[in-house]
């Protein structure tokens, strides 16, 4: 019998994590300045960074495995995790009855159970992550009570969604177990690779296809995110539409090429009406929103269509191309919310699209960086966006999804009214009220800088970023499976 190995300096990052969350609670209560929190919170990222650099690979008994792919997946979070951070300092500013430490205790929470998701190596493991990972973001949903009464509304409903989603999953579990005795990734896919239970464990997918597609507010389970996101504090829309779906994400990958390998091309087919959808529905009902969160809501819903095509062909590749597009997504999502926190700075009502007209003339570098994170979103060139999506586009055509393909990029037009629409308005309506300029805090000046320039730099220059995550998956994950 082989002896568990209880290897703990593996959960250095989630204790760090942990404690650090624990702590905020713990002493908050007793400092009157409340801008220690932010302090507190850049050290212990910077110490995560430290972590995930020089603290080698290893297990903790079967069920959680620090290794190449997730170490290189939480490396990319953590990076988008500290210019969360920064957006959060000047937030809270403005809206001071959030600045608590609890703020930053609950974001710790929540990515500690999304690190814990992307390490585990059986799928009790990964749910528990999830749910750690979800029920934080219940309450940081619901933080902006104190501003928005219709914030309880939004969290109620992602709360819902979040049983559902529980539902499914337990749904899957039993079935998974009944068939195969194990809750193990290796396990499952040596019974697949037996050619045994194909049928069983397909159905048993469907499940789990719904579980997530609920969390990454894919269609037809959609209807949680725009009231979710108009009722949460602007920086927890950037968490929940840039780094919990990239971890959802890269999961959905693991568990497809550690467990399901052997039903990659089934799989494939089953997620495309789902991707499809998606960003159909997503694209049309932005075309009439006018605040410009819920838009971005609904552009959410497109875009994860957008990134879970890439895992239709069942190749490396195409799971690559995935993760560079939720890396893209990511940094353009950070670089929007930058500016529309500085809009709210200014006046609250500027995240009224309507009110944005003629804005250029008073903010123009404001405005011309908007074009260009607009310009991502949309997916036109020379920006980040344009890569991602001709990246998904030419695997499709690989794999032979042609119809796919047009279809995907005939709605990508279509998906580009609701940016124009708003470039528009920034650049040629009349603005008939003028606003007094506000100034730019320097953390909000560095993440513009950032996000801008590796928007840029991918839509131009997107090689490097592409063989990282391509040798991930294939210098690690492909030595997974010379066993069989």
């Amino acid at each position: 019998m082989v002896t568990p190995s209880l290897n703990f300096g593996s959960l250095a990052l989630e204790m760090l994590l942990l404690f650090s969350g624990i702590f905020l609670f713990l002493v908050d209560h007793f400092m009157k300045n409340k801008n220690y929190a932010f302090w507190v919170s850049v050290l212990t990222v910077i110490a995560s960074l430290f972590i995930l650099l020089f603290i080698p690979f290893g297990d903790f008994t079967k069920a959680f495995r620090v290794d190449f792919y997730s170490s290189s997946i939480k490396f990319l979070l953590t990076i988008g995790f500290f210019f969360l951070l920064f957006l959060s300092y000047p937030y809270l500013k403005t809206f001071s009855a959030l600045n608590f430490g609890e703020y930053y205790g609950l974001l710790f929470f929540s990515l500690f159970g999304a690190y814990v998701m992307i390490s585990s190596q059986d799928f009790l493991t990964l749910f528990l992550g999830l749910e750690l990972m979800s029920v934080s973001l219940y309450f940081l949903i619901a933080s902006q009570f104190l501003y928005k009464r219709h914030a309880l509304e939004g969290s109620l409903k992602y709360f819902i969604a979040g049983a559902v989603s529980a539902t499914f999953y337990i749904l899957f579990l039993c079935i998974l177990y009944y068939a195969t005795g194990s809750i193990y990734f290796e396990e499952v896919i040596k019974k697949l690779s037996q050619g045994h239970l194909r049928g069983e464990l397909l159905v048993s997918f469907v499940f789990f296809l719904g579980a997530f597609s609920i969390k990454l507010s894919l269609v037809p389970f959609h209807m949680w995110a725009p009231d979710a996101y108009e009722s949460s504090p602007l920086p927890i829309v950037v968490f929940l539409a840039g780094i919990v779906k990239f971890a959802l994400l890269a999961v959905l990958i693991k568990v497809l090429i550690l467990a399901f390998s052997p039903l990659k091309l089934e799989l494939g087919k089953l997620i495309i009406p789902f991707a499809l959808f998606s960003i159909l529905i997503g694209s049309l009902l932005a075309i009439k929103q006018d605040n410009l969160v819920r838009l971005l809501a609904y552009s959410s819903i497109a875009h994860m269509g957008f990134a879970v095509l890439g895992l239709t062909s069942g190749e490396f590749s195409g799971y690559g191309f995935s993760l560079f597009y939720m890396f893209v997504y990511l940094f353009t999502t950070i670089g929007t919310f930058a500016l529309l926190i500085y809009f709210i700075k200014i006046n609250t009502h500027l995240l009224n699209i309507n009110n944005l007209a003629g804005i250029s003339k008073d903010f123009p570098l404001c405005s011309f960086l908007f074009l260009i994170f607009l310009f991502s979103l949309a997916g036109i060139p020379p920006t980040g966006g344009f890569m991602a999506k001709f990246y998904i586009f030419v695997m499709l055509i690989k794999a032979k999804y042609i119809a796919v393909a047009l279809l995907a990029l005939l709605i990508s037009v279509i998906g580009a009214y609701p940016y124009l629409r708003v470039i528009k308005v920034l650049y040629m309506d009349e603005g008939l009220i003028h606003y007094k300029k506000k100034s730019f805090s320097i953390l909000l000046t560095l993440t513009l800088i950032v996000a801008t320039f590796i928007t840029l730099l991918l839509g131009i220059y997107p090689k490097p970023l592409l063989d990282f995550i391509q040798r991930t998956l294939f210098l690690y994950l492909s030595l997974q499976f010379f066993q069989f």
